[in-house]
């Protein structure tokens, strides 16, 4: 695929996202040139994540949380590397438990593809940050609901449902479900902090 391809598929995504989910399926991109789409995308998202911290004053109460992540590029690009990959098991796994027929290369695919997507808006988000901070605010907004719309339209597509509907319910149960579990799993290791202080 050449920067024009790119380009293509990018308005794509916006005008048809189950089109743009089809045209993924269907590229036969190698997986190790999936998987290095994927390091290169969590690469420039936590890159733009520091530069952000850098340039933008947060308040002192939020400060320490967000800037012991944003100020290790390398930590925050390997969370997000783990995310996805569990996204995109999550993706296959739960879609095949419903009857889908969706296979894992193509779901780290598409997932890849909602992150580049996303990369996109950031850094639209952070040159609007400059100029104009409420703006800035309601694109992340919007990029959330970005989000959400292009994960159910793809997963739609990837295990050949019908109903975006239940495609979106069946999202935030498994949303839910897998951050319970999260908790438990963090709570065990003693990684959540102390709330009976």
């Amino acid at each position: 695929m050449n920067f024009d391809d790119l380009k293509q598929l990018f308005g794509l995504t916006f005008r048809d996202p189950d089109g743009a989910a089809v045209m993924l399926i269907r590229s036969g991109l190698p997986m190790p040139v999936r998987w290095m789409a994927l390091i290169v995308a969590v690469s420039v998202s936590a890159i733009l994540s520091w530069l952000s911290a850098q340039l933008f004053v947060v308040p002192e109460a939020e400060a320490q949380s967000i800037m012991t992540i944003s100020s290790q590029p390398l930590v925050m690009a390997g969370l997000q590397l783990g995310a996805i990959v569990l996204a995109s098991l999550l993706m296959t796994g739960v879609g095949r438990l419903f009857g889908g027929e969706g296979r894992f290369e193509d779901a780290l695919l598409l997932t890849v593809w909602i992150e580049i997507v996303l990369l996109v808006v950031q850094l639209v988000q952070v040159a609007l940050s400059l100029l104009s901070p409420t703006i800035a605010g309601f694109l992340g907004l919007a990029a959330i609901v970005l989000f959400l719309w292009l994960t159910v339209r793809f997963t739609k597509v990837l295990h050949g449902f019908r109903s975006p509907l239940k495609v979106f319910l069946g999202l935030v149960g498994t949303a839910f479900v897998a951050g319970f579990a999260l908790s438990f799993l963090a709570a065990a290791f003693g990684l959540m902090p102390d709330m009976a202080r």
